[in-house]
């Protein structure tokens, strides 16, 4: 992989998380970056998220189901309420895909065999932490301009930054420019 994934973490804490996180500055419109650019990169993105073991050979119609899906799902983890009718049809044709695990208790799997069960593999992912107690910690981060989508597993539930040395490194630091503009101004 080259340079391209450079300043992206999988810092989501689960793999739908880190789908939504491949818009960087999702709120900022003159840096937004989207690093599903082509199937290449989502084909590296698999590996780098760890939804998979080897790369894909990914087709355009692949990238632009699995990028529909991921702007699906960011609209669903931050509006209010969720618009979960958006997640439907998505869920529908993953389960006529899925397989059922031949194991107690019942689990739906899609194997990665090909791309076009990538879409159908996210959406159960997507489903299964929709569904699940760490809902309640997700979070995007308060970084003017970021977007980015974290679980916070903090004691007290304080996290507010995708990541401590960026958006919280840049928060410190024009709090920090500011208390010298209002010392220098009172002095």
């Amino acid at each position: 992989m080259d340079g391209h994934w450079h300043g992206y973490d999988s810092i989501g804490g689960s793999v739908p998380l880190d789908l939504v996180n491949t818009v960087s500055w999702r709120r900022d419109p003159a840096r937004r970056e989207d690093r599903l650019s082509d199937p290449v990169r989502l084909s590296e993105w698999v590996v780098l998220a760890g939804a998979g073991t080897e790369r894909l050979e990914v087709s355009e119609a692949a990238l632009d189901t699995v990028k529909s899906f991921r702007e699906t799902l960011y609209r669903v983890l931050v509006s209010t309420p969720p618009d979960v009718a958006a997640l439907r049809k998505p869920l529908l044709a993953a389960y006529r895909y899925a397989e059922l695990t031949p194991a107690l208790p019942l689990k739906w799997t899609v194997p990665l065999t090909d791309d076009a069960a990538l879409p159908h593999f996210l959406a159960l992912e997507a489903e299964a932490l929709l569904r699940s107690e760490e809902l309640a910690r997700v979070r995007e981060c308060e970084g003017p301009g970021c977007g980015w989508m974290f679980t916070d597993h903090t004691r007290n539930r304080s996290r507010r930054w995708c990541s401590s040395s960026d958006c919280g490194n840049r928060a410190r630091a024009k709090r920090h420019y500011d208390k010298e503009v209002r010392d220098k101004g009172r002095g």
